[in-house]
């Protein structure tokens, strides 16, 4: 009588078969569903929807799948989104297949103003379908008054730079563009997961009180912390809850996550 137990198929020759095999040869044992998942969290910014719960009923295989190429899971229950983050610390010499970028203050600035935006949003129930800001409302946002391109003289210069700074938001999953509207914008719900409501508060008062460059003050990065994730892998695309869920991957929380990474890239400012 045969020793195979229910979870055990043989083909004809007496070797194991894998019942989650897509292709000849393949070993992996992650049903396809969780297979795509995994492949979404290491190729997008994040995800939502039915991936995430894909991901949630399938959650030790896809993290396994994540930290074999060097990627932390990231929950947020609150938002209902997650992505995959590069692990870092002293002891990691094998580079991950994300990598973290760093955000010129241009691009903080904005992040920092779409948060409120967000915050405005929420204050009136909106639904996270409905957070919709316009190319000219982040263009007087960040060219007027107190906003960090309003001191430029060159009108050109700070067009191209807003047009380049809003594309990196597009890139880094941000935002979205809205169909058949050109111009029009969705703030992502990615925005408060990676800053939360006191740096937005914070940076708030410190554009209030027209300091030089409204992501700091007192000498403070406000937006210190940002998780900005980009796929390392250039055949992956670029992309990165309010209860701790224990061995469910990093919990996000509805705040920032607090890493203490590098904002703001050395940079010569043009047209200044």
């Amino acid at each position: 009588m045969s020793d195979m137990t229910n979870d055990t198929l043989l083909d004809g020759d007496g070797t194991d078969i894998n019942p989650n095999a897509l292709f000849e040869g393949d070993l992996s044992t992650m049903p396809s569903d969780a297979r795509m998942a995994a492949i979404a969290l290491k190729r997008d910014r994040y995800i939502t929807g039915s991936l995430y719960d894909t991901v949630m009923d399938n959650h030790d295989d896809v993290v396994r799948s994540l930290n074999n190429d060097m990627l932390e899971l990231v929950v947020n229950t609150h938002y209902r989104i997650m992505y995959a983050a590069p692990v870092s610390g002293p002891d990691i010499v094998i580079r991950s297949l994300k990598t973290r970028s760093s955000l010129t203050r241009e691009e903080a600035a904005l992040l920092a103003f779409l948060r409120i935006r967000v915050l405005e949003y929420e204050n009136v129930n909106a639904d996270v379908d409905q957070w919709i800001v316009g190319y000219e409302e982040i263009r007087a946002a960040l060219t007027t008054g107190a906003g960090y391109l309003a001191a430029r003289n060159d009108e050109e210069g700070v067009l191209r730079k807003l047009s380049v700074t809003i594309s990196m938001a597009l890139t880094h999953g941000y935002l979205s563009e809205v169909e058949d509207d050109d111009g029009m914008y969705r703030i992502t719900p990615l925005v408060p997961v990676v800053l939360d409501r006191q740096l937005a508060e914070e940076w708030l008062n410190a554009n209030s009180a027209e300091v030089d460059d409204p992501t700091t003050a007192n000498g403070k990065d406000l937006t210190d912390g940002v998780d900005t994730t980009m796929s390392g892998d250039p055949d992956y695309a670029s992309d990165d809850g309010t209860n701790d869920l224990p061995g469910r991957g990093r919990d996000a929380g509805t705040n920032a996550s607090r890493e203490g990474m590098t904002l703001f890239e050395d940079e010569e400012d043009e047209g200044k």
